[in-house]
């Protein structure tokens, strides 16, 4: 069947999930904006949610 799932990973190693299609991925672990914005995590989700391409997301969303 069909259907949208929020999907939460807490460690690097374990809880992936299989044979789910991904729509969108946001990385928080400390590697993905350590470098580039420090301490500031609300500056480079700001940044991410400003960057996505809705129509890609909605193109993954309607293939089959």
């Amino acid at each position: 069947a069909d259907k949208l799932i929020n999907f939460w990973i807490e460690q690097h190693h374990s809880g992936h999930p299989a044979g789910l299609k991904l729509l969108l991925n946001l990385d928080l672990f400390e590697h993905a904006f350590l470098i580039d914005y420090g301490t500031k995590k609300a500056d480079y989700i700001e940044v991410f949610m400003k960057t996505i391409d809705w129509k890609v997301i909605e193109k993954r969303f309607n293939e089959k």
